[in-house]
């Protein structure tokens, strides 16, 4: 049986119950959630002044925190190599900086999913402090919004573009208006990478990456070429 954490700003948000209750849709694992939406929450004069110097400090210090639990629950028979942690924006780099923690420690998570890392103040970091392919024996991430709040650059054992393109990244249902910060049509970009997550899990095999060096390489493949290496999205390939 897998142990899998969920984390999120808020228990009753639609990632969280749909993430989650996708993951009890296969009926083989156990579901965590780890509630920080305090910690996450908007305290300052402006949502940028509020990510900055409230949310984004407090998910590195709850990260070091979370890799404390982590051991704790392993010296009570939780196998690490087995527990899967997923993550969305902040969420991510929580969990990667628990698993980089982890590392230090002589120990390692099996696989943590970020779900479009948040890229403010982490990308372009130094490694302990933000989710990387060394975070885990197994890091995957959904880029669903490079353009604006997501990383914008591959940082996982697999990275997946849903929808790249040179210029603009606008995921299918989202528009290019402007909107204010952090609006549901502002951030829908960014919330694309936990509902195609959500699908991949209720649909297995229905989402297929293409292997790429990159995306100039991957525009110019054939047919053919485009499908010799392919990863379906939410498994975890073990020869990559």
């Amino acid at each position: 049986m897998r142990s899998s954490g969920c984390t999120t700003g808020h228990p009753g948000g639609p990632a969280i119950r749909g993430v989650i209750s996708a993951y009890l849709s296969q009926g083989s694992c156990n579901v965590v959630l780890l509630d920080w939406r305090h910690q996450a929450a908007h305290t300052r004069p402006s949502m940028a002044n509020s990510y900055l110097n409230w949310a984004a400090p407090n998910a590195r210090k709850l990260g070091a925190r979370f890799a404390d639990v982590l051991r704790t629950l392993q010296a009570a028979g939780l196998d690490l190599g087995r527990t899967h942690l997923v993550g969305h924006s902040l969420g991510a780099q929580l969990f990667g900086i628990a698993g980089n923690n982890l590392i230090a420690r002589g120990v390692e998570v099996g696989w943590i999913t970020g779900l479009d890392p948040a890229s403010t103040d982490f990308e372009g970091k130094h490694l302990a402090g933000k989710l990387h392919a060394g975070s885990a024996s197994y890091v995957d991430i959904i880029h669903s919004d490079p353009s604006k709040y997501g990383y914008k650059r591959s940082t996982g054992t697999v990275d997946f573009w849903p929808n790249y393109r040179n210029g603009q990244v606008w995921q299918p249902g989202c528009d290019n208006k402007p909107h204010p910060m952090f609006s549901p049509e502002d951030i829908c970009n960014h919330n694309r990478s936990w509902q195609l997550l959500a699908d991949a899990l209720r649909f297995p095999g229905s989402l297929v990456g293409s292997h790429a060096k990159n995306y100039r390489v991957w525009k110019n493949y054939s047919d053919s070429e485009r499908n010799a290496v392919t990863l379906v999205l939410g498994e975890r390939r073990h020869n990559v």
